[in-house]
């Protein structure tokens, strides 16, 4: 009986030991870079829209943002399964098979795209029935017409990254955002304000530079897929032909995911605009707001962590190295501990400052400072749930993850959340971000539970019947 076949892990040597983390530490800092990349073209966004130096403003791009966030995941849930898909085929070295999957993410974006448009009439009755101040509601609205558009771009961009990540070439995917990003801030500058004689948009303008710059990062990674380089090895300008079987393929294992994704960013719209911003007002709404973008700094390259690790024990698994992909699984983890422990301490200490570096309104600050301490605590539970997480959709293993913990979100942060808010009020915003702490402690305890019962080592992620014949 092999090692592969008793799950035992071998004894590697220090330079075996060396490669293997030479070879993890190679993928995670790019896609770290991609990821993160993506949440600054919003943190950018926010910045550019404080410089206008209307509060309303602070308070209406996060949940206007969260609105659109809702669907999109959806979609970018199950273009995700790209890397899947393409890593566990290079395991297996079926070339062609790796482009077939980026192209049926382009077909699914486009479907995706063109129903989020379906929804923009409803947007008015939608913000007013979330019942903020009229000039909030007047914002977001501008906002969320134009970021509608971006719906489709965001997720043809993220499926065909995948692609590069998924046959761990990832600096094409963390150059393409780096660029990207670029664009945005220049675009969104010039429509916020008015420059290079373009017209003065407002809020709106941020909406329209980061369209701009997720149409040419779509571009740009299309491209860079069909150059020789990766189109002569991987067969990419012969796999894009639309394909039902992979489209089932990626829905199959895509759609739990992304309906995870969906739940859990509708649950937190539901956070932020109800139980903070309806229950409690503008103040707390501002101070949630700016203690988000330090949230993001510590989640997202955390889930950066956890795409490559995906890419990796795909790669694993395909290769038919269990053990491997247990240790690949491990490393990331302390490698989101140790980071997010860190931001855990400067945020304790720091919290109150932080935010006041986006608004100096003493109440502001001090609501910040406690919502700063909440995330100090949570950050811990996130990274473990983050890496245990990607580890399983790196097996396949997304259905039973999803179902259970979307029920946690819903009971614990929409269910305990409210009961913070209307049993102690006089808790404030503090209430409905203790119950988010608790969730988080939660899902790390489940995840992990998961991942060590080894259902994921049954999983077989092509099916039985085969995929199109790859060119």
């Amino acid at each position: 009986m092999s090692i592969q076949e008793l799950d035992l892990p071998p004894v590697l040597d220090a330079q075996q030991r060396r490669a293997e983390t030479r070879r993890i530490i190679a993928m995670t800092i790019p896609v770290v870079l991609t990821t993160s990349s993506r949440a600054l073209m919003d943190v950018a966004d926010y910045i550019m829209i404080t410089l206008m130096g209307v509060g309303e403003a602070q308070a209406a791009i996060l949940p206007a943002q969260m609105l659109m966030w809702t669907y999109t995941v959806l979609g970018m849930g199950v273009v995700a399964m790209v890397n899947t898909f393409t890593a566990q085929a290079l395991g297996k070295r079926q070339l062609a098979e790796c482009s077939a999957y980026p192209w049926q993410s382009l077909y699914l974006a486009l479907g995706l795209g063109l129903c989020g448009l379906a929804f923009r009439p409803v947007l008015p009755a939608l913000i007013t029935s979330i019942g903020h101040e009229r000039g909030v509601q007047a914002l977001e609205l501008a906002y969320l017409n134009v970021l509608a558009l971006t719906i489709g771009p965001t997720i043809a961009s993220n499926g065909l990254a995948w692609f590069f990540v998924g046959i761990h070439k990832p600096w094409v995917a963390t150059w393409s955002v780096i660029e990207s990003n670029v664009v945005n801030v220049v675009a969104s500058l010039a429509l916020i304000f008015g420059y290079f004689g373009l017209p003065q948009l407002g809020m709106a303008g941020a909406a329209w530079g980061t369209l701009i710059a997720l149409m040419y990062r779509t571009l740009r990674l299309a491209l860079a897929m069909l150059a020789p380089r990766y189109a002569d090895v991987y067969a990419c300008r012969a796999t894009w032909r639309p394909s039902w079987s992979r489209i089932r393929n990626l829905l199959r294992v895509g759609v739990p995911f992304g309906l995870q994704s969906m739940f859990e960013v509708m649950v937190w719209a539901i956070f932020v605009n109800y139980l903070i911003g309806a229950k409690f007002g503008t103040p707390h709404l501002i101070a949630t707001n700016a203690a988000w973008q330090y949230m993001r700094v510590a989640f997202m390259p955390a889930i950066g962590v956890g795409q490559a690790l995906t890419s990796l024990v795909g790669h694993s698994i395909g290769a038919g190295d269990l053990p491997r992909a247990r240790r690949e699984a491990r490393f990331a983890m302390f490698v989101c501990l140790a980071y997010m422990g860190t931001l855990s301490g400067v945020y304790a200490w720091w919290g109150g400052a932080l935010v006041g570096r986006f608004n100096n309104d003493p109440a502001v600050m001090g609501i910040g400072a406690r919502v700063m301490l909440c995330a100090a605590v949570f950050q811990l539970f996130d990274g473990i749930a983050i890496a245990y997480g990607a580890a399983l959709r790196g097996a396949g293993d997304t259905f039973v993850p999803s179902v259970v913990f979307t029920l946690m979100n819903w009971v614990v942060i929409v269910g305990g959340g409210w009961l913070a808010a209307t049993w102690f009020p006089e808790l404030g915003s503090t209430g409905p971000w203790m119950a988010a702490a608790t969730l988080l402690g939660f899902g790390a305890a489940f995840f992990w539970w998961r991942w060590q019962g080894g259902a994921w080592m049954k999983i077989d992620l092509f099916g039985r019947s085969a995929a199109d014949a790859p060119a």
